[in-house]
């Protein structure tokens, strides 16, 4: 089935069809792969479907939403955050603690490199909205160590500061292959 098909079948989440047809557009070529999508959520069919024959992992985590898809065929491993997105208010990368920030994962993560991921977890408002959630400063950083060379990083929520200031400095603003509507952005490393 061809990626705008699949939009239109499983293009359910918080993304508009452009930025859907965009991620898919990029990620079509490239599949089979591995393919590792921080966020399980309404367009995760899409995904899946699209990596049909290659190996597809999503971290969440939120146990009651995994819960909700357990009639699925998805392989959902569960992550703990131990952040919060107030603490990293104003976004600035030089003042951080690496180890801090990176995520306890399987080891079977760990161990592979991924052509293709995309950060779309876990909740991170800020302002102009109250701070809520773990932020996804984690996600950001162990993307950058786990994307093999001359992979593919999707930032689901660019334009808010917190995303937008850890990207470029873990991907670089000359990785930026372009950005969707203002809200996604897809880095080539």
């Amino acid at each position: 089935m061809d990626y705008k098909d699949l939009v239109l079948k499983y293009g359910n989440g918080l993304m508009s069809k452009t930025q859907y047809e965009s991620i898919a557009e990029t990620l079509q070529p490239l599949c089979p792969c591995n393919l590792l999508v921080f966020g399980l959520g309404e367009d995760s069919n899409l995904w899946h479907n699209l990596n049909m024959e290659g190996n597809t992992v999503f971290l969440e985590d939120d146990e009651d939403w995994i819960s909700k898809f357990k009639d699925y065929s998805f392989n959902v491993q569960h992550v703990q955050y131990y952040t919060y997105v107030k603490d990293f208010w104003p976004p600035d990368p030089t003042k951080i603690n690496e180890e801090s920030i990176k995520l306890d994962l399987p080891q079977t993560i760990l161990d592979k490199k991924w052509d293709f991921i995309i950060v779309d977890a876990p909740l991170g408002h800020q302002p102009p909205r109250p701070f809520n959630g773990p932020g996804r400063v984690s996600s950001i950083y162990t993307a950058s160590l786990l994307i093999k060379e001359n992979g593919i990083v999707v930032i689901d929520d660019y334009k808010r500061p917190v995303e937008k200031t850890f990207s470029n400095f873990y991907f670089g603003t000359d990785n930026i292959l372009k950005t969707v509507e203002g809200k996604v952005t897809i880095f080539k490393t």
